[in-house]
């Protein structure tokens, strides 16, 4: 209704206005004599439709929504044969959030016009924007029947179609796209992600690679691969990508973060910190670049400069809780006590980060002597409402540590009824269930938790020394230990390792590697207790006797072990 569109309520007053001064004022000068006899058109439809339509259009100015809704269904009933009106309707309905009538309204002119091009794509978009994708694609289809060079509407088709988790027929639509438009960026563009999407990795880097060559100022291909590159940890070509292009945009900050992350993914640790101290350097007012800076010194063991980092984002910024619990982190890592707790107790209540905190406060207290403080404190946290899953953890290890083993598998049990699924809970309801004696429960809580997370390497480890203990199902603990090896080559894993093999009989193997868990645990009794019961069943007596007096050494209550040098000694 093009009329609508040109005119305003000015010129609709001028009109009313002008018509009742002609009739009054008659004999105005310059009025011809043959002139056609004025004649009023106020009555007609369309004059009446549009003066309704005004209405309408300074009603919703004034936030009358039903006065404006009542002025353009009158509008409409003066003009029904109007697109424009309905349209404008639809759009109020979706103003007022009330979809469902804008879908009705547009349907209406369907009926009407069943090959308009704008309903259809109105009604295709309203059901995109509504996630109802499938409903959306017979309407993309039309308009595509109507006009099938419509570029845009295709690639809109083929998103409603990927929305829909229809892919073959998404990735049909782009390829149409790009055979009648071999040139279309945003054609390119959306195959490289529908690929990207669909775990098509090298296909995506193709399209990207492609559209790079064909566009080469595209930034988000540039962008896009580089991050693709990323996610699959192929750090290498991630940092060519990324540093071709700030060769191009060197003040570009978003593509040295994540140069800073491909370099941390390569632990070049000291390569990120240039480029997020570029970043800080001119723009100071960047908190995501000094938080990471931050968070590479903890990484790299940098305690003191962590801290400084840290001070210097509270002194700008004094309530970032995150850069609080990272400043007590690094104090309590250099057993700063007083000013982690300072740190840590300074972390809003309301703060996501409250609890973790809290946990931090409770061992605090536990390695200062305060552990009936620390108890104290995360019961009152657990108390006061449901806390996050490490309250219960603290609050159960606190317990361990107090020798209320009962308290403490009671605090995790009520945990896991909050948070079924939680791994830590999980895990720690094994370690309690071994500590009070019941072994084939603590076997099967481990049993549980791999259920959930069959790559938890400790539930792993415990399994597997669990089964050599007990001289079992040896070669399920074989598997147990060299997946948790694999996931997590820590000392006290290798340690298992070694002790499976060493009761599976594999000597040489066995003493192979719990010599190398020694040399990386030379103060764990228990690794050394390993290594002289390996070099005894080789009859490797001297070795086995130094490899007991270690032990005994780091462990002197230890009556299991005098027991074995008293016998080595009547051997001899």
């Amino acid at each position: 209704m093009p009329l609508f569109r040109c005119q305003s309520l000015v010129l609709l007053t001028f009109f009313l206005c002008g018509c009742v001064a002609a009739d009054v004022h008659g004999d105005i000068q310059g009025v011809v004599a043959d002139e056609a006899p004025y004649v009023s058109r106020l009555n007609e439809p369309q004059s009446n439709a549009y003066f309704h339509y005004a209405r309408a259009r300074m009603l919703m100015a004034e936030n009358d929504r039903e006065g404006a809704l009542e002025a353009y269904q009158r509008a409409i009933d003066y003009d029904p044969g109007s697109e424009d009106l309905r349209f404008e309707l639809a759009e109020f309905y979706l103003a007022i959030e009330q979809p469902e009538k804008a879908v009705r309204t547009v349907e209406d002119v369907l009926l009407r016009h069943p090959e308009s091009i704008k309903a259809n794509l109105i009604l295709a978009n309203a059901y995109l924007g509504n996630r109802q994708p499938e409903k959306a694609v017979p309407y993309f289809r039309h308009v595509l029947e109507l006009d099938p060079e419509n570029e845009a509407v295709r690639l809109h088709l083929a998103i409603a179609l990927v929305r829909a988790g229809d892919i073959d027929l998404a990735s049909e639509e782009l390829k149409e796209l790009l055979k009648r438009s071999p040139d279309s960026m945003p054609g390119r563009l959306a195959m490289a992600r529908l690929y990207r999407e669909t775990g098509l990795n090298l296909l995506a880097v193709e399209q990207y690679r492609d559209l790079i060559s064909r566009y080469p100022g595209m930034d988000q291909a540039y962008l896009e691969l580089g991050i693709l590159y990323e996610e699959l940890g192929e750090w290498q070509n991630a940092l060519d990508v990324f540093s071709g292009a700030l060769e191009q945009r060197p003040f570009d900050f978003a593509l040295r973060h994540h140069l800073a992350r491909v370099y941390v993914g390569m632990k070049r640790y000291d390569d990120a910190l240039e480029q997020l101290n570029i970043i800080v350097e001119l723009k100071p007012e960047d908190f995501d670049a000094r938080r990471k800076i931050g968070l590479i010194f903890l990484e790299q063991h940098r305690w003191a400069d962590a801290i400084s980092a840290f001070r210097d984002i509270l002194d700008l910024q004094p309530d970032l809780d995150p850069a609080r619990y990272y400043l007590g982190t690094a104090y309590e890592s250099l057993s700063e006590w007083e000013l982690a707790l300072e740190a840590f107790q300074g972390i809003d209540r309301n703060s996501a980060l409250y609890d973790d905190a809290v946990s931090h406060i409770g061992y605090i207290f536990l390695e200062t002597g305060r552990i009936s403080e620390a108890i104290e404190l995360l019961e009152s946290r657990l108390a006061e409402g449901q806390p996050r899953p490490q309250v219960f953890n603290s609050l159960a290890s606190l317990y361990m540590v107090n020798a209320q083993n009962d308290k403490a598998l009671m605090t995790v049990e009520r945990g896991i009824k909050l948070y079924q699924d939680n791994i830590d809970l999980l895990y720690q309801r094994a370690l309690i269930l071994e500590r009070i004696g019941q072994h084939e429960e603590a076997i099967q809580a481990a049993k549980d938790l791999l259920v959930i997370d069959d790559e938890h390497a400790e539930a792993l480890n415990f399994l597997a020394y669990s089964l050599a203990v007990d001289n079992r199902d040896l070669y399920e603990a074989l598997d147990y230990a060299e997946r948790a090896n694999k996931l997590k080559p820590a000392p006290h894993i290798l340690d298992t390792l070694g002790w499976v093999y060493y009761r599976l009989g594999r000597l040489d193997e066995a003493l192979e590697i719990i010599k190398e868990a020694s040399r990386q645990l030379p103060e764990d009794a228990v690794v050394f207790e390993h290594l002289g019961d390996i070099h005894l069943a080789m009859n490797n007596l001297k070795q086995a006797r130094a490899a007991f007096e270690k032990a005994l050494q780091l462990q002197p209550d230890n009556v299991e072990l005098r027991s074995k040098l008293d016998t080595l000694a009547d051997n001899q």
